[in-house]
């Protein structure tokens, strides 16, 4: 081999190892412009096998497969909204939980894969991410518990299959998955433009079990035809007559934008609405004490003009800015700017984002803004006597159209609670956990909602559509019960002319009779878990911040256990406008008597009657010493009258110094006529 040859073999050698460290070519494209980029894109299905739309037989699209084509599917799905479910990423600071309700057993538990505390990991109960998908899908955007197989994934090759291509051969966690298909992470979810995306679609295919069908046909881009929840679970499709009666969903493209080279027109954002952060993260009080939602105002932020996203922003990681102190974001940039403090206070390098006004506070203590956070006098419904109950788009499915939005539906949630944290002040939001379960030791462990129904169907006797608070205090009186309370006269008289007095006691009447059924009930169902309870472990009832149990004489009684304890998790919206911020009256809207911010009363919902329910204050819950704060308050009422006579005191003696001076000026202009 001649030299020449030997340099240029060298010489390609370096270059072709250089060019790693020089910076490897993106494999993601980018536009780095603040305009949207018109997305005429290919459809590609799960096995990653592009789609004609005109085709009458043509699969659903896959998010994985198509959008991950340009965009980092595997970066995207460890964002905050996706990565529940992964070991290793950051739990981060405790949020609103799954909360778990079968109202035919009296449960609500709350759940999280992030293992906060107060919280209950679903597998530990025995709920499979199955379970977990049909019941919470209606408001999860795809991914976490709807896509854990144990599947390589379909973007690290363009030219393999997607995950559900290997499903088949996997270990599955119970369920129908070879069926359904994963749901994926459904990007049109947030990204299509506002108005062309229907959750509520989206969840009639969750429901319907066509998890591989559902961003289809939410984002409108299809119709689909069939449920895979109809299908047996030994169905194959492989082996399915065509036109068979049983058979997978099928899917009709229509109403398409389509170029002649089958690329297809989707209306796609950068940054998402705030519609399609409100579907989820939608909440507001209820209740007898509360107006119309239309008489209710929106956070202060978007009435003028901001979007959620200008604060909770992100790359294509979707580590999503959270905006509270301390935050610590995973992608490693700086987001100090991006909470209250930051943003209002210029305490942080990028202060004033969007032409914030500095937030002056003028004649408040500075000790306020150490033990207190800026949520706690501007964030939610302020503090009333009695902590009013709230729904959540979580918690109470809010976004989908239905007719039992009642205050009293379950989950009972209650806000604003005030408590602290590391000694500083935060408004929650708080639920109380209901659930039958076992408790060994000190040690208790709910058990899981389906299997307790099993246990305790015939025992509770709640009917088809009935709650179990409903059946018990479905109570009727007898004939002779009414007239020993009424007299036999008043007993015959109409319900429309019975005085307050008289309706008040059949009320009374008819809880302490509902109490007494709910007693013997609780005593029979304790009785029937308790031959299924485990060694050493004994059948108990949580609920109402409560513990029931039987006792050796086989009476139940009530005690208190960190398991009765309410999961609580602050509230960062809807902020209030300083004008309606708590403070802005003076001094006495905290320090004085009665306060709501520390004398509002807290009340524990129960889903069984209970005739003692757990109260507190608010300054009971936040930890406060009760003499201390009234002593404190004392002081105020005499403030301005020690401010007058201080004044006052400062008025006598610079007149004083006012009379030595001007006498000092006189000797001294005799001095000077002297000279």
């Amino acid at each position: 081999m001649s030299r020449s040859v030997v340099l240029v073999v060298v010489w390609f050698g370096l270059t072709h190892l250089a060019t790693p460290l020089l910076g490897q070519q993106p494999r993601f494209s980018v536009t780095n412009s603040r305009s949207d980029h018109v997305h005429w894109i290919e459809l590609y299905d799960a096995h990653n096998r592009r789609i004609d739309p005109h085709d009458p037989d043509a699969p659903p699209y896959s998010p994985v497969t198509t959008c991950g084509r340009c965009h980092d599917h595997r970066a995207i799905s460890g964002g905050h909204h996706f990565n529940a479910t992964l070991s290793e990423a950051a739990a981060g600071r405790a949020s609103e939980p799954w909360v778990w309700t079968d109202e035919r057993t009296g449960t609500q538990i709350p759940l999280s894969y992030r293992g906060w505390e107060g919280t209950y990991l679903p597998e530990d109960l025995g709920i499979s991410d199955w379970e977990f998908v049909l019941r919470f899908g209606r408001h999860m955007p795809g991914g976490g518990p709807g896509t854990r197989m144990d599947t390589p994934s379909a973007t690290d090759d363009a030219e393999q299959d997607d995950t559900a291509d290997d499903a088949e051969d996997a270990d599955l966690e119970p369920g129908r998955w070879h069926l359904s298909g994963p749901l994926n992470i459904d990007c049109l979810f947030c990204h299509k433009r506002e108005g062309g995306y229907s959750p509520e679609i989206w969840w009639d295919q969750i429901q319907d079990e066509n998890f591989a069908w559902a961003p289809t046909a939410a984002a409108g881009l299809a119709d689909v035809e069939g449920r895979v929840a109809a299908l047996p679970d030994d169905f194959d499709p492989a082996t399915a007559e065509p036109d068979g009666r049983q058979q997978l969903p099928r899917t009709t493209y229509q109403n398409l934008q389509v170029s002649a080279d089958n690329r297809v027109l989707i209306d796609i954002v950068g940054t998402p609405s705030d519609d399609a952060c409100y579907y989820c993260h939608t909440s507001h009080p209820v209740g007898e004490q509360v107006g119309p939602l239309w008489t209710m105002d929106q956070d202060v932020h978007s009435h003028a003009g901001m979007s959620c996203a200008d604060c909770h922003r992100h790359g294509i990681g979707h580590h999503m800015v959270r905006g509270y102190e301390g935050e610590l974001n995973p992608s490693g940039e700086p987001v100090e700017s991006l909470s209250c403090r930051g943003c209002h206070s210029g305490e942080a390098d990028l202060g004033g984002r969007f032409a914030a006004p500095r937030a002056m506070h003028r004649g408040i203590p500075a000790l306020h803004f150490d033990i207190m956070s800026c949520t706690s006098c501007h964030s939610g419904p302020p503090p009333v006597e009695e902590a009013g109950q709230m729904h959540t788009a979580l918690a109470h499915g809010l976004g989908l159209e239905s007719l039992d939005y009642l205050p009293e539906l379950a989950p009972g949630i209650v806000a604003p609670v005030m408590k602290q944290v590391d000694g500083v002040l935060y408004p929650h939001r708080v639920v109380w956990p209901a659930f039958w379960g076992w408790m060994a030791g000190d040690e208790i462990m709910p058990l899981n909602p389906e299997a307790v129904h099993d246990a305790l169907r015939r025992v509770l006797r709640v009917r088809r559509g009935q709650t179990l608070m409903g059946t018990l205090t479905d109570v009727r009186l007898t004939p002779d019960e009414r007239t020993q309370l009424l007299g036999e006269e008043r007993a015959q008289a109409p319900e429309d002319e019975l005085t307050e007095d008289e309706l008040d006691a059949l009320d009374e009447l008819l809880a302490s009779k509902a109490l007494e059924e709910w007693r013997e009930k609780l005593v029979e169902a304790l009785e029937t878990l308790e031959e299924l309870a485990p060694e050493d472990s004994q059948p108990i009832f949580v609920s109402g911040g409560k513990v029931y149990r039987r006792q050796d004489d086989g009476a139940v009684a009530s005690f208190s256990h960190p398991a009765a304890e309410p999961y609580a998790w602050k509230m960062g919206h809807d902020v209030r406008p300083a004008m309606w911020s708590t403070g802005v009256r003076g001094c006495a809207d905290c320090h004085s008597f009665d306060a709501p911010i520390f004398d509002g009363q807290v009340t524990a919902i129960s889903t069984v009657p209970d005739e003692e329910p757990v109260r507190a204050t608010m300054r009971q819950i936040a930890g406060y010493d009760r003499w201390m704060h009234e002593a404190w308050n004392l002081s105020f009422p005499g403030r301005p009258l020690f401010k007058y006579g201080g004044f006052f005191a400062m008025a006598v003696v610079g007149l004083v110094l006012l009379a030595y001076a001007m006498a000092g000026l006189q000797g001294v202009a005799g001095i000077l006529r002297r000279w």
